[in-house]
């Protein structure tokens, strides 16, 4: 098993290879916050967990700036909010990508569909993937259920992959227990079958988190909770089963954000996993602060952000040299980028 923050965009992976995708919003500042936007409630990203969100979005925004494909999305309304994303990735294929709201409820929905022929080999492959969500808000918290569905199909008589996949949260910022007063619970499935061959992987997290008693200008965000993930591959060559399974507690993430001035902010989020139980077929179990591959269940991120008003950028930092000569980036003097891609955002 990875570590969350590997495994998390291992899983993301998966999901994208698999199906059409409704846009990511602002994945730049969480996955410097650790990576998970349910403990951050009041950020845009969530509109993709929990799509009522939408309805308290006006803006446009680009991801991936920087880099040679992205994403960019556009939401605004009044009692009725519509938005939509377009996909510039190399794993994107929307056809039509659209969210909705109500003032109530919220909802997203994606068809993606593409082709390629290839004179060489003599093939045709097609795919088709339709994905929605589902969102609203009750008195004892909030909800979002998404589905999604995958065929492809290369015109040969080989077997021919399907994929189903669902998700499904749930965020109540009103239940104390112990130091924290909010719980997170995550669910993920994906299926995969092509012939006899099988991918199956299920998450579940539980976690308790909270806002951390900080000075001004500095939010913090703490959680510990539970997790478990089983997944089963089958080669379809008529071997059995390979299980992989662990049981984590706690789960902990970890993330600050602090003002270095009115307009600029430096980010911070940690991950740590403690792995009760795991196991890999029948022939290896493990335990500990790693993963079966001996390798440690401990991540973290650097970002920045600066906000000017109605427009915002945020970035992850993928070198940190930053912190430790800031000098030199200051002062222009740097061969090394900070970051591979940003995030812009301008709201209305």
């Amino acid at each position: 098993m990875k570590n969350k923050g590997e495994k998390m965009k291992l899983f993301k992976t998966i999901i994208l290879s698999l199906f059409c995708s409704i846009a990511f919003g602002n994945m730049d500042r969480i996955d410097a916050l650790g990576g998970n936007p349910g403990f951050w409630p009041e950020d845009d990203s969530n509109v993709f967990m929990f799509p009522t969100m939408v309805n308290n979005l006006d803006m446009i925004q680009v991801s991936g700036a920087g880099s040679e494909t992205g994403k960019a999305m556009v939401i605004w309304g009044e009692e009725t909010t519509w938005g939509f994303g377009f996909d510039g990735t190399d794993e994107g294929n929307d056809w039509f990508n659209l969210m909705w709201g109500n003032g109530t409820y919220g909802a997203l929905f994606n068809l993606g569909m593409d082709s390629e022929t290839d004179d060489v080999m003599e093939t045709e492959t097609s795919s088709f993937g339709l994905e929605m969500g589902f969102g609203m808000n009750t008195s004892y918290g909030e909800w979002g259920l998404s589905v999604a569905s995958s065929s492809s199909d290369d015109g040969s008589d080989a077997d021919q992959p399907l994929a189903f996949g669902f998700g499904l949260n749930f965020r109540s910022t009103d239940c104390n227990a112990w130091l924290f007063n909010n719980m997170l619970t995550q669910v993920h499935f994906v299926n995969v079958e092509t012939g006899d061959a099988l991918l199956s992987d299920m998450q579940l997290y539980v976690n308790y988190f909270t806002s951390m008693p900080a000075a001004e200008g500095i939010n913090a965000i703490f959680s510990m909770g539970f997790g478990y993930w089983n997944q089963t591959f089958n080669a379809g060559l008529g071997g059995d089963d390979l299980v992989t399974t662990s049981i984590t507690l706690p789960e902990v993430n970890l993330g600050v954000e602090a003002d270095v001035t009115d307009w600029a902010k430096v980010r911070f989020g940690l991950n740590h996993q403690y792995v009760l139980l795991g196991s890999v077929g029948d022939d290896y179990s493990w335990s500990g602060s790693v993963d079966e591959n001996g390798e440690s269940n401990f991540s973290w991120n650097f970002g920045l952000g600066f906000d000017y008003g109605t427009f915002t950028l945020d970035m992850v930092l993928e070198n940190t040299n930053l912190f430790n000569d800031p000098v030199r980036y200051i002062t222009g003097r740097n061969d090394v980028a900070l970051s591979s891609s940003a995030t812009l955002t301008w709201r209305f």
